[in-house]
């Protein structure tokens, strides 16, 4: 898995830069140098390398005022798109700009870049400046969700949230809520002292709920991915139970290990959807739960 990290030696921020540039300005032909401003020194810095150590994607963050920040230099090396490399630093930043309590996020988008911004809860709000008398701009803007964590489509994840509470009343006396949803990852969390037995570890039975509900999550927002809607009921499961769960109950699903083909739901009305989910409390494996969701065409 790819880490986001920060570049440290001199050798990182030469790759650093040169990304940048490679992709950003010498297409058109603009000097080297021209990759940098003024807001250097006090901007957040995010990058992904390789495990050969070749920089992959770059971004940088920085404040304009106490409650907005801005997104800038998002780059994506040739060849390694489509591996969620820009949605991962995008992920960063907006988490430092929410753990530093700005209120909205700004960016100005080239034109092929609006839809990816767009999945992620940015709102393209007014045409901007032509860059290089061809490449036109868009300001964009996300204002701070609910969750810190909702990260892509966050309408969805409330809509989600809410049909938790609202129709599944177990969820809400659980206390599990929506804890991030991106690219890459669902996940979810509880409140331990509402799963307690009677040897203050999390029940069995609340560890295997906090996993259909979570598996049932992934699979709801599977459907909204491809403007499909249906009827989602649990139609077999196993689960491991491997250790106490005695702090940090959080459910995570590894989209890409999701397998079914949502598509027969139109064809045939129905269509199935198998969904691993694990269980950690805190950073630490304790069950593995399989789960076979049916989703009928309402």
């Amino acid at each position: 898995m790819f880490q986001v990290s920060t570049p440290q030696s001199s050798e990182d921020w030469q790759a650093y830069y040169q990304l940048r540039w490679q992709v950003l300005r010498a297409p058109w032909g603009e000097p080297r140098g021209s990759e940098q401003d003024d807001l250097e020194q006090e901007a957040e810095h995010r990058f992904i390398k390789n495990k050969a150590g070749e920089v992959l994607g770059v971004a940088r963050l920085h404040f304009n005022n106490q409650q907005q920040a801005q997104v800038r230099y998002m780059a994506v090396a040739e060849g390694n798109r489509n591996q969620h490399i820009g949605s991962r630093l995008l992920h960063e930043l907006e988490k430092i700009a929410w753990n530093q309590d700005a209120d909205e996020l700004v960016l100005f988008a080239r034109e092929r870049a609006l839809e990816f911004y767009q999945r992620h809860g940015y709102e393209n709000k007014e045409k901007a400046h032509l860059a290089y008398g061809d490449v036109q701009h868009y300001k964009m803007v996300k204002l701070k969700p609910s969750e810190p964590g909702w990260f892509r489509h966050p309408n969805w994840t409330q809509v989600l949230q809410n049909t938790w509470r609202e129709s599944i009343p177990i969820s809400d006396a659980m206390g599990i809520k929506v804890e991030s949803y991106t690219d890459w990852q669902f996940t979810t969390r509880a409140d331990l002292d509402a799963n307690l037995n009677l040897h203050n570890t999390m029940f069995a039975g609340s560890i295997y709920s906090l996993a259909t509900l979570t598996g049932w999550g992934a699979t709801y927002l599977a459907l909204k991915e491809v403007g499909l809607e249906g009827n989602i009921v649990l139609a077999d499961a196993s689960i491991r139970y491997l250790k106490p769960l005695n702090n940090d109950p959080r459910g995570s699903v590894d989209l890409s290990g999701c397998k079914g083909k949502l598509s027969e739901l139109e064809s045939e009305g129905k269509a199935g959807y198998l969904v691993p989910v694990e269980i950690y409390d805190g950073e630490t494996l304790v069950a593995e739960f399989e789960g076979a969701f049916k989703i009928i065409k309402s």
